[in-house]
């Protein structure tokens, strides 16, 4: 091989690592974006309900990306008690045996809700070591 061949082996190597760093930025800021979202929304649900809430609103948003609706459609949903009520009861449902769940949407939601676990306790221990 020429010096010309490895010059372009090693300029794919280095664009493509620059991609997989872009990508993991984007979607890291995403995430937080979608995480900080949630957990103003979730201020508003007491605690009992917090997971299945959480659960429903991570389902709601990967199924909303999926058709690519306009976003009104989901609100409205959330709006309607009854449709929250049945959803809410669906979702601790799935929170009790998460094991028996086969709907893909519904594993990256579960997925999606241990890391706003952890995302939220790191924001927690965060903002009470500001304090002291």
């Amino acid at each position: 091989m020429d010096s010309k061949n490895m010059f372009i082996i090693g300029a794919i190597i280095i664009l493509g690592i620059g991609l997989l760093i872009a990508f993991y930025h984007y979607r890291r800021r995403n995430l937080e974006n979608l995480f900080a979202q949630v957990y103003e929304s979730a201020k508003q649900v007491p605690k009992k309900k917090k997971n299945s809430f959480l659960l429903l609103m991570f389902k709601e948003s990967l199924s909303a990306s999926k058709k690519k609706s306009d976003t009104g459609s989901i609100s409205n949903k959330l709006n309607n008690p009854k449709y929250l009520e049945i959803q809410l009861v669906q979702m601790s449902q799935i929170l009790k045996n998460p094991s028996k769940v086969k709907d893909k949407t519904i594993k990256r939601a579960l997925i999606l809700l241990e890391d706003y676990k952890k995302w939220e306790k790191n924001k927690n221990s965060n903002h009470t070591d500001t304090k002291k």
